[in-house]
């Protein structure tokens, strides 16, 4: 029995249900089943009749509940007497892994004015994407933000299942085209896949894996010159050669607002006279079967929160 299971079990009771639950843990259904069946197992009881209403405790499930409860309020208090002996304060942690967005540092703005009364020790690394799953796998960081393309989405999802990451859906973004003065096609208001072919074209934030793709494998992605590629790490690289040279980023709608303040222009790309078609999407991703803290908890609130608002392209 570890704690964690218990804690899980005292949420399945106040949700009532299985998948309720799960979702306001951030646990895989899968996983939060296989947690209270471990108890169950454990101690040789049913603790839930399955009813076509949901689930109810057993009187077997009730007595557990009671201890469960003493068990799990036993460690609280623990923590906030033990936990850290310098003026009695907790110190709340966040750790994130992620790609390079404009939304982040608004999040962690918000965060720090919400505790800025607290011990405060949050850390954001930007990484490339293969970097991010290895800092959460690794527990370098709990929460890993980045964009996933439709082509490469099955090959990701078996790696994260090999390393025993979950994975969710945020958002979703067709592709936008970002140029400098310098740029032939500055003052268009669209560009199109085979105009966007001709030029200089930049990467950033590209793992080792996408970049290998792209020197090589000649039918990659639409409006890229595989024979003029440049790799930046650093939206300040990009933003350089996007403002001295007639280079252009193809992009989804989540970096854009690095831009802000600068004389970069991005407009929308065209395929076949249409808006190209919605094929990044923007997820994130944590360990599985591990529950989060609260300074975790309310950023991914705030990050969901952030997607609502928005209007899907």
């Amino acid at each position: 029995m570890r704690l964690n299971q218990l804690e899980y079990f005292i949420k399945v009771v106040e949700c009532g249900s299985i998948t309720k639950a799960a979702q306001e843990l951030y646990l895989s259904q899968p996983s939060l089943t296989k947690a209270v069946s471990g108890l169950e197992a454990e101690y040789d009881l049913k603790l839930f009749d399955r009813t076509a209403k949901g689930l109810k405790l057993t009187p077997e499930g009730r007595d557990f509940l009671e201890y469960a409860k003493s068990v799990v309020e036993s460690s609280q208090a623990l923590d906030r007497t033990f936990g850290n002996k310098q003026n009695n304060f907790s110190i709340q942690r966040l750790a994130v892994a992620s790609q390079q967005f404009d939304f982040i540092y608004d999040i962690l703005l918000l965060l720090y004015k919400e505790n800025s009364d607290q011990l405060l020790q949050i850390d954001l690394k930007e990484n490339d994407r293969g970097e991010i799953v290895e800092m959460v796998e690794e527990c370098k960081a709990d929460i890993g933000i980045l964009v996933l393309s439709e082509e490469d989405s099955k090959s990701f999802r078996s790696e994260l299942q090999s390393k025993d990451l979950d994975m969710y859906l945020l958002d979703r973004s067709t592709i936008y085209v970002s140029m400098g003065p310098k740029s032939s096609l500055y003052n268009r208001k669209e560009v199109n896949v085979e105009e966007a072919g001709k030029y200089l074209h930049i990467s950033l934030d590209t793992d080792q894996t996408m970049r290998r793709e792209m020197r090589y494998r000649k039918g990659w992605g639409d409006g890229v010159n595989h024979e003029h590629v440049i790799f930046c790490n650093t939206a300040g690289v990009c933003r350089k050669f996007l403002e001295e040279t007639e280079a252009l980023l193809l992009t989804p709608k989540w970096v854009l607002g690095l831009f802000n303040g600068t004389q970069i222009r991005s407009v929308p790309l065209m395929k076949e006279g249409k808006p190209y078609p919605s094929v990044n999407s923007l997820v994130w991703i944590k360990r599985a079967n591990e529950m989060f803290r609260p300074m975790e908890m309310r950023f991914m609130e705030l990050l969901k929160e952030r997607f609502r608002c928005e209007t899907p392209d």
